[in-house]
């Protein structure tokens, strides 16, 4: 139970780099948008609500970024506690 934090930790990293690593692999790419300053209001809002949906390397990131984020939580309440 002492290490759980460590292998939080560990996991959030391995998880981060895979993500980034999947996240970079070819044929992935999504076009930019570009919102210019002759753009109507009615086309930026367009832009702005197409947005693509979460892919998977997003999500391994966000699910790394939080491993990372309850083992900091957790070794700094253990600290106060």
């Amino acid at each position: 139970m002492a290490g759980l934090p460590w292998f939080l930790l560990a996991g959030g990293i391995v998880l981060v780099v895979v993500g980034a690593l999947l996240g970079g692999l070819p044929g992935r790419r999504e076009r930019r948008r570009r919102i210019g300053p002759r753009m109507r209001d009615a086309d930026i809002v367009r832009e702005l609500n197409s947005a693509p949906p979460l892919r998977a390397a997003d999500l391994v990131v966000l699910a790394g970024f939080a491993c990372v984020g309850v083992s900091v939580f957790w070794r700094l309440l253990r600290i106060v506690l």
